[in-house]
């Protein structure tokens, strides 16, 4: 029998992208790799609960509040929500996109 949930792409080389959703949830969940430390000081289980909305939410650092931006833009979310899911201001949100923007240019 086929699975109804899509199957969760992992891709080491990449540890603060969007891993993968499931389309068929509601809510959609998006998963973060929880087991990838290639980022010093970065608690993924933190960031996954505040990405996924679990409450209560914990407090991110800087590093996981950009993070977990990163990872909500890439699933689609508006930068008014992440702001206030992540604790930051919408400006930041909106500041951090265009530097992602250059990046990848």
């Amino acid at each position: 029998m086929p699975s109804t949930h899509a199957p969760r792409p992992h891709s080491s080389s990449a540890p603060f992208l969007l891993l993968g959703s499931d389309p068929t949830r509601q809510p959609r969940h998006v998963y973060v790799s929880t087991t990838d430390t290639g980022i010093v000081g970065v608690d993924f289980m933190a960031v996954e609960r505040v990405v996924n909305g679990g409450l209560p939410a914990p407090e991110l650092n800087e590093a996981e509040q950009e993070l977990a931006a990163r990872i909500m833009t890439r699933a689609g979310h508006p930068a008014r929500d992440i702001a206030e899911r992540v604790g930051v201001e919408t400006r930041t949100v909106t500041r951090w996109r265009a530097a992602w923007r250059k990046e990848e240019a």
